[in-house]
């Protein structure tokens, strides 16, 4: 079927690339930096941007579910690629054949990889501290990872984690727990001096750059989104593009959108363009979400100045 609208989204890469180069500069040359492409590299398509940032000295990829790290095999991305959420003890044989590292949280898991692969598979060991959606509990952890080091199918290459950490709400419990966390680590770091020590992504290696330990996973600032307050030099590596489809002069007091719902506070030209909510713009005014204060609008960009969103999106067009 031929594609006719003209929406559409521009990906740079160059962007991407320097993104990394600055995440890099942050950490410094000893600690290495796994690009985190889940969820088609959000959205960004996983193929085109691991290839990208492999390329550009990234450590590794980091993916939540099989079908991910399937899709960047067949298109020949031969890095390290981390599968980041541990698969059920049943698909331990496409690990294998993927030649995955993987994440484990239980004996079960790890006794499985062991019986499907004919050589060493690297294993790290998730540590769960309050997130709860996977990883083997602190106290627990030790005998995971001795289990691990006796199994000559398996390799420890890690001991991570993933923090419930918000910002601005529960920093003094987060210092704990990294700490805690890096106790574990270091302690099997001893036995074990070339296994990675990695809690930290894109928040945690902002707000707390000290526990960026042997390997960061980021996503969030490769992307160009800071998620912490802190001054970045980010780059926005896309543009969402639509075509306008008509221009009106609106009076002064008319009504514009569902429900009668904006009214125009002055004699205005309104533009139509052909992008909506189907193409993942939201239905919903802006405030209902973010707590921004009553006046902050979206708004889009029409030769180089901001033209803010006149009344509710629809499904395949905007005001602005």
């Amino acid at each position: 079927m031929a594609h006719h609208r003209s929406t559409f989204a521009e990906i740079d890469l160059d962007a991407f690339r320097q993104n990394l180069k600055n995440v890099r500069a942050m950490v410094g040359p000893a600690i290495k930096t796994m690009a985190v492409v889940k969820a088609d590299a959000y959205g960004h398509g996983a193929v085109e941007i691991s290839h990208a940032l492999l390329q550009a000295g990234a450590d590794g990829v980091g993916v939540l579910t099989l079908d991910e790290a399937e899709e960047l095999r067949r298109a020949g991305v031969k890095g390290k690629i981390l599968l980041m959420a541990p698969p059920p003890p049943e698909d331990a044989p496409s690990v294998a054949k993927l030649k995955l590292e993987v994440v484990v949280d239980s004996v079960k898991l790890s006794k499985a990889l062991a019986r499907a692969c004919s050589s060493s598979v690297p294993v790290h060991v998730d540590v769960d501290f309050g997130l709860g959606r996977w990883g083997v509990r602190p106290k627990e952890a030790p005998e995971l990872i001795r289990s691990i080091r006796e199994n000559r199918r398996l390799r420890l290459a890690g001991v991570s984690a993933h923090l419930d950490y918000v910002p601005g709400k529960n920093a003094v419990e987060a210092e704990e727990k990294l700490r805690i966390f890096n106790r574990i680590a270091l302690r099997t770091k001893r036995e074990n001096p070339e296994i990675l020590r990695h809690c930290a992504n894109s928040t945690i290696l902002t707000d707390f750059p000290h526990w960026k330990m042997d390997m960061v996973r980021v996503g969030n600032l490769l992307y160009g989104i800071n998620p912490t307050s802190h001054a970045l030099p980010l780059k926005n590596p896309w543009r969402l593009q639509a075509r306008i489809l008509s221009v009106q002069e609106v009076a002064k007091g008319r009504s514009i959108g569902y429900a009668s719902e904006y009214l125009a506070p002055r004699k205005m030209r309104v533009a139509s363009l052909a992008i909506g909510y189907s193409d993942g713009l939201t239905m919903e005014p802006a405030e209902r979400f973010i707590g921004f204060g009553k006046e902050f609008r979206y708004w889009g960009i029409l030769k180089g100045k901001k033209a803010p969103f006149v009344g509710r999106c629809g499904i395949s067009h905007v005001l602005i």
